[in-house]
């Protein structure tokens, strides 16, 4: 299923966006927030409970939205809609994971 960025909003809560996708046949929309640390020269983008929830095996796509929210945050032109990629049922994701390689043992 293909997974794309419709439309990203400011709601009326500072530093907090809506996010209209589509995924496959489905319309979803997520909260994403923008978080300043104090003092700190970077911010860090999140999305809502639910969108954790829907992209666990798909974090790539996950943080391909957190950059846009975060071009749109910093007052950049983003054009949509937005093609992120391949949205992978869990089977998929799974079957696509790679083993870790094995670490050589350490000496004591």
């Amino acid at each position: 299923m293909n997974a794309t960025v419709l439309l990203i909003q400011q709601t009326a809560v500072r530093n907090e966006f809506s996010v209209f996708m589509s995924i496959g046949d489905s319309r979803e929309q997520f909260t994403f927030t923008v978080d300043l640390p104090q003092q700190e020269p970077f911010f860090v983008v999140s999305g809502d409970d639910r969108c954790c929830q829907i992209f666990r095996f798909n974090q790539q796509i996950s943080a391909k939205v957190g950059e846009l929210v975060g071009e749109i945050y910093l007052g950049k032109r983003v054009e949509f809609p937005a093609h992120l990629g391949t949205f992978l049922t869990p089977e998929e994701a799974i079957a696509m994971q790679k083993p870790f390689p094995k670490q050589p043992a350490l000496k004591r």
